[in-house]
């Protein structure tokens, strides 16, 4: 899903960010360096040279990203990953790769990496989408699913679930999961909450999602998950187009005072994208 936004909110976006990484730097510097604790998800949307949009990585910098990944050798799947922060204790760093909406660019430029670095991966998409211009049809998603990429339910056609009545909320989280098993044939245990601002995603809705049967749900608001995090309620990192220079201090919890904004400036965010 393309969003274009101007060159002015790309670059106060951008420079916000890295105001907040270097805010949390100087504060890392006198408690030490490294890879925060914890269960931290990445969310990435597009991989594509599109500079308009902000949450297009250019490929180029998704490959080293990857690399990096790689090499540092600690990517777990999302189930793998929330065993760990389920268990007794968990105190070392984990990542998870999470991407939301399936567009077109994902079997183009996405899967063929995963692979070659053998990074698990889950990708999230809505089923009313699927097929439609600049997303991905059935038959590459059944694909992207027999390669081992994890599939899960990004809501039914993308539309807020916290802006819903529950019976239209009810029918999002069901349809959507029994339509991607139907079609994909394999189980669909995971959603991430379309936009996932506080918004988007309350109390209810994660009772609703607990009886549809998901074992957990992904939302936008930045952060590291540990010990006895809400599964329903779980903690994502987003990387954007200009992040590329700053990928290593996300990794190390350099955005995550971002949580502020999520937390407390919403409209800022929607007016950006």
């Amino acid at each position: 899903m393309s969003i274009q936004s101007s060159p002015a909110k790309r670059f106060l976006k951008k420079w916000a960010r890295r105001f907040v990484v270097a805010g949390s730097r100087a504060l890392r510097n006198r408690r030490g360096d490294g890879l925060t604790p914890g269960l931290r998800i990445l969310t990435y949307h597009r991989v594509d040279s599109d500079a308009g949009d902000p949450f297009a990585v250019p490929p180029a910098d998704f490959l080293r990203q990857m690399e990096a990944l790689s090499a540092w050798g600690g990517v777990r799947s999302l189930d793998e990953g929330i065993a760990r922060i389920q268990g007794a204790s968990f105190d070392e760093p984990c990542v998870v790769l999470t991407f939301d909406d399936g567009t077109v660019d994902f079997h183009r430029l996405v899967v063929g990496t995963l692979l070659k670095f053998r990074l698990p991966a889950t990708l999230y998409v809505s089923p009313s989408l699927v097929g439609t211009v600049g997303f991905l049809g059935w038959s590459e998603l059944r694909e992207i699913s027999q390669a081992g990429i994890r599939i899960g339910s990004h809501g039914l056609d993308h539309r807020s679930l916290g802006r819903m009545t529950p019976q239209e909320t009810w029918g999002q989280v069901t349809d959507s999961r029994r339509i991607l098993e139907d079609r994909l044939g394999c189980q669909v245990t995971s959603l991430a909450y379309p936009f996932g601002t506080l918004r988007d995603f309350n109390d209810r809705i994660k009772e609703m999602l607990h009886r549809a049967g998901y074992r957990s749900a992904c939302t936008s608001v930045n952060g590291v998950n540990r010990h006895g995090a809400d599964l329903l309620e779980l903690r994502r990192t987003k990387v954007e187009q200009a992040d590329g220079p700053i990928f290593e201090k996300i990794l190390s919890g350099g955005i995550d005072g971002w949580a502020f904004v999520d937390q407390n400036l919403s409209r800022f965010q929607n007016w950006y994208a």
